[in-house]
């Protein structure tokens, strides 16, 4: 090697030529500009300007100033209505709204797809069971006295879609068969505006999705009248609908449950039947068929367990007759475990065990509460551990094979309408009155809840909803509007859920002899080992 050219070498920093690039600001292509000419004639600028003056409007603004709305046509046609029944159109605008949206509840939004979680090593962690609001879904202005959200369903395989069921009260009091009533779809991507939004002449009392085909959502009316809706299709999303020259019931439908399809009794059925149970105490099966029409099936029929007419030496009118004969049925529960069982809760505090291959015969009833349950639910840890609310102001926990109720919770004075247990804690139970949403944990007290919630003052809430996740709930009110809470402080889930529920169980009724002799005698009351799938 030369030694001049070592000579030439310099120990010093050198830059290489940059790749400049465009930066997010300009991230668009060149637009390119031209000059175009276009000739007009006097008779093409006679006919527009004639059109401009067809076509404008005066509106009125707030009623003390006005606006001018130009319509555009072209030969007598409105582009803009055309543009707007595209379905493409409608997809862009549904995906606009959600873009924008997320520009306001962005941080409301991660939080609830669990984004944003509590940190198990932080130093300041406190368990005060908070519940935070996120936003709140709030039906379009429509002119009416009164309206308020009957039920709430989350679509089982997307956790991101709510159905909501309305009523709008034209007397401003109570539900009557002159009320109307709508279906809307909520998205959390768009908390503004429904997505969906389905109007019925008459009330809408309840509404399910199938969790075996979850596009598929069961309406029912307070007519007595049950639709299916698939609510991926845009244009026609009616499937079937209750006939109604050949239904015996119009009473109000108080319940809907999607159950197994069992091809012994449906062979005709494309889909998996639900179970109605109407407000007089009958319980029709329904089945999808190739058809606009529903295949119903009368599968049950609820008589009055206590003062029955026919015990009674007192002469009634053929019209109390009719009135006191039927038990009036309020929600339907399926069986944690058995598949063909189901429970019918009633106005008269009892609980029907019933079978879908047993017609017209109960196979057992008793008497939970005082006065009539409004809902009941298994435990995700135990097919045999169940809760159930009612207008006597309680919560009781039931054991299957124990007549009488291990814990017992009550606080307030007004009916309990709704409770759950926790999907992500064992020992906790979610419940809600008229006034507020509470939280109990069974491991700390049965006193009283560890946290009530009230976000408006002058609504009363009706209906309520755990989401997929469990770490969210939405809960309706009588204003309309469907509120989604977060919980916020909660206590950590315990690694084996069954050992801590046992273990809280046993000893909140360790001063019962009795009662802690009949539960140990059940043994292991979760599910089987061998089965990994909960609830």
């Amino acid at each position: 090697m030369n030694l001049n050219n070592r000579r030439n070498r310099f120990d010093k920093e050198t830059q290489a030529n940059v790749a400049f690039c465009k930066t997010r600001s300009i991230n668009t292509d060149f637009i390119f500009k031209s000059h175009v000419a276009s000739y007009v004639s006097n008779f093409e600028m006679f006919d527009t300007y004639k059109d401009l003056e067809r076509t404008t409007l005066s509106v009125d603004v707030n009623g003390n100033k006005k606006i001018q709305v130009i319509t555009y046509k072209v030969k007598g046609v409105d582009k803009f209505l055309e543009i707007n029944r595209l379905p493409n159109f409608k997809l862009a605008l549904m995906l606009t709204l959600r873009i924008l949206a997320s520009n306001t509840y962005e941080k409301q939004q991660r939080r609830f797809r669990n984004m944003i979680m509590p940190d198990s090593l932080a130093l300041d962690i406190y368990n005060r069971y908070r519940i935070d609001h996120l936003w709140t879904f709030t039906l379009p202005l429509i002119n009416t006295i009164r309206k308020f959200v009957t039920d709430i369903c989350w679509c089982p395989s997307n956790g991101d879609f709510l159905a909501a069921s309305y009523a709008f009260s034209t007397s401003g009091e109570d539900v009557s068969a002159s009320s109307n009533g709508c279906v809307c779809i909520w998205n959390i991507k768009n908390p503004v505006n429904p997505e969906r939004y389905y109007n019925f002449k008459v009330s809408v009392v309840t509404l399910e999705f199938s969790p075996f085909a979850t596009k598929l959502l069961s309406i029912g009316l307070y007519d007595g009248s049950v639709y299916v809706y698939d609510i991926s299709n845009i244009e026609n999303p009616q499937v079937a609908v209750s006939e109604r020259k050949n239904s015996t019931n119009f009473e109000p439908i108080t319940s809907i449950k999607w159950v197994r399809n069992d091809n012994s009794y449906t062979r005709l059925a494309r889909i998996e039947p639900f179970l109605a149970l109407c407000r007089n105490g009958s319980i029709t099966r329904y089945s999808i068929i190739d058809g606009p029409y529903l295949l119903g099936f009368p599968l049950m029929e609820l008589s009055c367990v206590e003062n029955n007419p026919r015990d009674l030496n007192i002469e009634r009118t053929s019209n109390e007759l009719l009135i006191n004969c039927n038990a009036q049925g309020s929600y339907i529960c399926l069986d944690a475990w058995e598949k063909d069982i189901y429970y019918v809760l009633t106005n008269e505090g009892c609980q029907h065990k019933c079978s879908i291959n047993c017609v017209q015969q109960e196979l057992e009833v008793s008497r939970l509460h005082e006065a009539g349950i409004n809902a009941m639910d298994f435990s995700p840890w135990s097919p045999k551990l169940y809760l159930t609310c009612g207008n006597d102001w309680c919560i009781h926990i039931w054991m299957s094979g124990i007549c009488r109720p291990l814990i017992t919770l009550k606080y307030y004075m007004s009916p309990v309408l709704m409770a759950a247990w926790s999907k992500t804690h064992s020992s906790i139970i979610i419940s809600l009155n008229r006034t507020s949403i509470d939280v109990w944990d069974l491991k700390r007290s049965v006193l009283k809840p560890y946290s009530s919630t009230r976000i408006d003052p002058k609504a009363e809430y009706t209906t309520f909803r755990l989401s997929n996740c469990g770490r969210s709930v939405a809960v309706g009110n009588s204003n309309g509007q469907v509120e989604i809470l977060a919980f916020e402080d909660m206590p950590f889930p315990p690694h084996f859920q069954y050992e801590h529920l046992e273990k809280t169980l046993l000893e909140i009724i360790c001063n019962d002899k009795h009662l802690l002799e009949g539960v140990k005698s059940l043994g292991y009351f979760g599910y089987p080992e061998n089965d990994a799938c909960m609830k």
